[in-house]
């Protein structure tokens, strides 16, 4: 693939800013401000959001996603700043959505003042959906542009146009989904919280500042899995596609000795194969031996600016 940022000067016909929409926003908004944000573990560790709460975040969830938080800008729009940006504003109110949710359930097993603890873990956790999420528009877009290059033939606005806000209807398989590129997105960012190693990480940050029991308390919030189920409820009350990532998922109950009713997730590989296929074909044009664009060589990471 050539490079990214040269793109649009060299297939000025894959880039009219006219056809070509911004995921969840249709135009680029406002970009003034942004600045840089390099994705190091240092930088992640020591971040504060020193912006002020935007109180329309959450309301704003409920219309379009996470893209009220975070958005990808393509490299046919902003060809010297295209990547993910990020609203601090947006991004502080659901850093304290996420603070909720946990203190609802772990508050009372921080027997000691963890507040560090609790800012690395609402970060990582926030950063870490986000730019999932997003980093699937960006192998979209990219898989559309090096079938631009090969067929000569524009790819992602026709897709963009047809597919991206089809009108819902009822969805029984992968391949009813209206708008599949944002359920697929969010299933990628949700596959981090449902897996077993990644939920480790995040409940280690407690280790060695809590009594055991109350350390295991937090290990069990996050590996066994009710994190997930806390944040799979928060995105089922995202729009039509977003929330259909559901589709993608296996869901066990089972009720223990106390009428307790345990709920567990797992992603289900076949369906999100099917997923995947269909969305491949979308964005070719229909042809049934497309490749599947995620089974492509992973690209570097977008870059990433806060804004």
């Amino acid at each position: 693939m050539e490079d990214l940022a040269g793109f649009a000067a060299a297939h000025p016909a894959f880039c009219d800013p006219k056809a070509v929409r911004v995921p969840g926003h249709d135009r680029v908004p406002p970009l003034e401000g942004a600045r840089p944000f390099e994705l190091s573990a240092d930088n992640l560790s020591t971040y504060r959001v020193a912006a002020p709460k935007d109180p329309t975040t959450l309301p704003s969830m409920l219309k379009m996603g996470p893209e009220a938080v975070a958005f990808y800008v393509s490299f046919r729009l902003v060809p010297d700043r295209w990547g993910i940006y990020v609203r601090e504003g947006a991004l502080r109110a659901l850093k304290e959505e996420y603070h909720r949710i946990i203190w609802r359930d772990l508050g009372k097993y921080a027997d000691r003042n963890v507040d560090d603890v609790a800012e690395k873990v609402e970060t990582t956790l926030v950063f870490d959906y986000l730019l999932a999420h997003n980093r699937i528009h960006f192998l979209v877009d990219r898989a559309a542009a090096e079938w631009e290059i090969q067929g000569g033939v524009a790819k992602y606005a026709p897709y963009q146009a047809k597919w991206y806000n089809p009108p819902p209807k009822p969805v029984l398989n992968p391949e009813d989904v209206g708008n599949l590129e944002e359920a697929l997105a969010n299933l990628e960012a949700f596959r981090q919280y449902i897996n077993p190693t990644y939920a480790d990480g995040v409940a280690k940050l407690v280790e060695g500042r809590l009594d055991e029991r109350n350390v295991n308390e937090w290990k069990a919030f996050f590996i066994g899995g009710r994190f997930a189920v806390e944040m799979a409820n928060v995105l089922s009350r995202q729009p039509s596609g977003w929330k259909d990532f559901g589709k993608f998922l296996n869901r066990k109950t089972s009720v223990g000795a106390t009428n307790y009713v345990r709920i567990q997730y797992s992603y289900n590989p076949e369906m999100r194969e099917r997923g995947q296929v269909e969305l491949s074909q979308r964005l070719s044009g229909g042809s049934a031996d497309t490749p599947n664009l995620f089974k492509a060589e992973a690209p570097d990471f977008p870059n990433v600016y806060l804004l």
